[in-house]
């Protein structure tokens, strides 16, 4: 029926009384209390204050009655205000106190709160506090971070002479203060001279920040000077920061408009750490390729490890790092803008981040003018010699993918590690065709982009789209082609279309349908790593399970040809 702080902490006490309990047994100096606990509802007056005898023999009152609702002073719903509670309470009133309490839970208002926070109804009947009062000689209230603007690092006392119930319920705004971590007072609003002296404010600071760090959340607390000695009487979650960032923090801005199709969905840290290290590594090679001094790659040295991020278990971009590696090159101010196309941003750069990109704004010097110079001679000489490094590239792709006599299946953990190795010295480390060729790609399609709109009036890039389709050679478009001639194969024998929608695959097929099996091995050698999620390091390959494009190839069989496919000419052109 009656609970103390030393309760068992799993008893229907709400979340206030539990606070309460919590700053207690940390060490605070709480006032005595005690919790008559929702089942004393239906016990028989003289029980309760039988109950409350002990208590009331150590403490002669008077007291604060509040109530500690189930779903009160909790990190989603405060409750602020919903529920009665009463001051100075005599002995002889408290059980109509506890009383009143019981109802304002089942109140007209507490109703249509807990419906539109989405709370069970009918409401659990509440705890109720008995608290000693505090013979105040100031009070108020404090949180360990700013709940207006969101600054964590400054902490807010209101102050008002005697009880603080009036700056509670907002008939007094009082004198207000704020702290920085440091413990300075960075601002002060006297509005009711509460008199407060500064070590008292920093003190009240340094309570409300405690109590945020037992908590592990930012706190909103009541407190109370009573001869010189500072107590708190409530602490709470301060529910308004879970939408509001903290302003004083480092700018961070995360889009994954582009790279949802690469990652898609949920992914493991095994595959994010092995993207990030490719990121991380392939446009720090990028820089060097284009002759950006490296004391500048140096400068930026943390940027190239942050171009993504792993935010509940998805994969994003952090733009303000991909801004900061384009910001070392020339023309950062057109190039900002075909970079957001290629990677369907959708809002451009805020000003405000502009200075936290670019630096300060400065009059260039000679050396500027030389790097600058340095790199537009090298992003000239890659153009020019993009060819031959793409014939290099796909020559040392070849050398890499050969694994020569093991297959990796037989390899000991040493000998895979060996393997990886010599890809990444192969490849990763050697990424200079795609870099230049995306870079460039980039670029003419950005100034496509800009002519086509001001020549045709093309908004929203439908003819700039038609035109680069047109222009055809898409490697990406061959495995489609490829599954569209296996399909009409299939179309033209009912035997293998039904062997393709078998639920696995049939032994038989490379004996019954020879020509249909090379033409699914050569697509297997060819596009095997090509499926959903391929760039997921946990994803099931083609190798691994072939059904599904099997199927594929079925459901496109069972479908009409499409009119105007050349299959012939596909497989020819495949």
């Amino acid at each position: 029926m009656i609970a103390d702080w030393k309760t068992d902490p799993g008893f229907p006490v709400g979340g206030k009384a539990r606070a309460l309990g919590v700053l207690t047994r940390a060490g605070f100096s709480v006032p005595p209390w005690v919790v008559v606990l929702p089942t004393a509802r239906d016990a028989a007056p003289l029980a309760l204050i039988a109950a409350l005898g002990p208590f009331l023999k150590m403490h002669s009152g008077p007291f604060a009655v509040r109530s500690s609702a189930a779903d009160e002073d909790g990190s989603a719903h405060s409750f602020a205000g919903q529920l009665e509670s009463f001051l100075n309470v005599e002995p002889a009133g408290l059980l109509d106190a506890i009383r009143k309490v019981w109802e304002s839970g089942f109140s007209e208002r507490i109703v249509q709160y807990r419906q539109q926070a989405g709370l069970s109804i009918p409401p659990p009947v509440p705890a109720v506090i008995i608290q000693v009062m505090v013979p105040a000689e100031t009070a108020g209230v404090a949180f360990s971070a700013d709940p207006v603007s969101g600054r964590r690092g400054l902490a807010v006392v209101a102050a008002v002479r005697g009880l603080g119930e009036s700056l509670v319920s907002g008939e007094s705004t009082g004198d207000s203060y704020q702290v920085d971590r440091s413990g300075n007072i960075v601002q002060r609003n006297l509005g009711g001279q509460a008199g407060l002296t500064d070590h008292a404010i920093k003190d009240i600071a340094s309570l409300a920040r405690s109590a945020a760090h037992v908590f592990g959340q930012p706190q909103d607390i009541e407190w109370a000077i009573a001869d010189t000695e500072l107590h708190i009487l409530q602490s709470r979650p301060i529910t308004s920061l879970a939408s509001l960032p903290d302003p004083d923090g480092a700018w961070q801005l995360w889009d994954n408009s582009n790279i949802a199709e690469s990652y898609s969905g949920i992914t493991t840290p095994l595959t994010f750490s092995f993207a990030r290290e490719i990121y991380e590594e392939v446009y720090r090679q990028f820089v060097k390729i284009l002759n950006v001094p490296a004391h500048r790659i140096e400068a930026n040295r943390d940027v190239f490890g942050r171009m993504l991020g792993l935010i509940q278990g998805r994969v994003y971009y952090n733009l303000l790092s991909w801004y900061r590696v384009l910001a070392m090159l020339p023309g950062f101010a057109v190039n900002q803008k075909f970079m957001e196309q290629m990677m369907g941003v959708k809002e451009g750069l805020p000003d405000e981040a502009l200075p936290i990109v670019v630096g300060e704004t400065r009059s260039p010097r000679l050396r500027d003018y030389l790097e600058i110079a340095g790199t537009v001679t090298a992003l000239v000489a890659n153009h020019l010699m993009l060819h031959k490094k793409i014939a290099a590239f796909y020559k040392r792709l070849d050398d890499a993918l050969t694994l020569g006599d093991i297959a990796l299946e037989d390899m000991r953990p040493d000998e895979l590690a060996a393997s990886y190795r010599n890809l990444q010295k192969q490849l990763l480390t050697r990424w200079d065709a795609p870099l230049i060729n995306d870079f460039f790609a980039m670029i003419y399609f950005g100034v496509s982009r800009k002519l086509v709109d001001a020549w045709c009036a093309d908004p929203d890039g439908t003819l700039q789209n038609d035109l680069i389709v047109c222009q055809g050679g898409m490697i990406s478009a061959e495995p489609a082609k490829r599954i569209l001639h296996m399909a009409s194969m299939a179309r033209a024998n009912p035997a293998l279309l039904s062997a393709l929608e078998a639920d696995s695959l049939p032994p038989s097929l490379a004996a019954e349908f020879p020509e249909f099996f090379k033409t699914f091995q050569e697509y297997l050698e060819k596009f095997g790593d090509r499926c959903l999620e391929e760039l997921k390091l946990e994803s099931a390959t083609l190798h691994d399970d072939p059904q599904m494009v099997l199927h594929s190839i079925a459901r496109l069989a069972r479908q009409p040809a499409q009119a105007g496919f050349d299959a012939g000419k596909a497989s020819a052109d495949a």
